[in-house]
Order: structure tokens, then C-alpha cells, then sequence
């Protein structure tokens, strides 16, 4: 099964010396989670500042999702983009340590459990 997980666009933050940024290894645990083993990735725009639809180029985002069996938005401006392109997609939120929904463990567990429900589904 081919995965894209889709970003906003570029953290801020930079990845040095093979050490994966917070939201990373957050994302990541929960691929592991899901049960994917490899996925691709992709923002909605490549630069580090403020999201804005008008800054998202639909054409270009068509054309990288095209091919993948399952489509995977971090947060609402993700998923609002993907829909206005009309996209099935799953959103969740952004893994991002600043995301306050985080906070509460059964929350988090419960939409890993979710996104893992959507992967499986044919």
C-alpha cells in the first residue's frame, strides 16, 4: 500500500545531524503505530511562512498525490486544502509538541486508532 502523509510546509526548526525534530519522531511512532512500515511525505507549499490557502498550489499538490492508495493530512489546514480538491484523506492532528490536544493521551491513542481503521480499509 502506498502512503502520502501531507504537511503544510517546512518546520521552522532544522533536522542536524540525523536527529529528527519532535514532530518527526511523533509522526513517526504513530506510522509505526498504524502499521506503516514506509510512507512518503509532502507539504502543501516549500516555504517556512505563514499558511495560507493562497499559497498552496493545487495544481502541484494534484500531481504529487496522484498513485497513492491512502492520503494522510497533519491538521486542518491540510485537510482543508486536500478538500478543496476534493481528496479522500484522513486527517489528523499535527504532531507537532505545541499541539495542545496532545495533552491528553486517550485522545491521541484513540485518533492513532482512527487513522490505523482508515489505512485498513480497502
Amino acid at each position: 500500500m502506498k502512503v502520502l502523509v501531507v504537511g503544510m510546509n517546512p518546520s521552522t526548526k532544522p533536522t542536524l545531524r540525523g536527529k529528527q525534530n519532535a514532530t518527526f519522531k511523533k509522526l513517526e511512532s504513530w506510522m509505526t503505530e498504524c502499521g506503516i512500515n514506509h510512507f512518503s511525505f509532502v507539504n502543501t507549499f516549500d516555504d517556512t511562512s505563514e499558511a495560507k490557502q493562497s499559497k498552496v498550489d493545487f495544481q502541484r499538490l494534484c500531481t504529487l498525490i496522484h498513485g497513492y492508495d491512502k492520503i494522510i493530512a497533519l491538521g486542518g489546514f491540510v485537510s482543508e486544502s486536500l478538500n478543496r480538491i476534493n481528496v479522500i484523506h484522513f486527517k489528523l492532528p499535527h504532531p507537532s509538541p505545541r499541539n495542545r490536544l496532545l495533552n491528553d493521551k486517550a485522545y491521541e491513542k484513540r485518533i492513532v486508532e482512527q487513522c490505523k481503521e482508515y489505512i485498513c480499509e480497502h
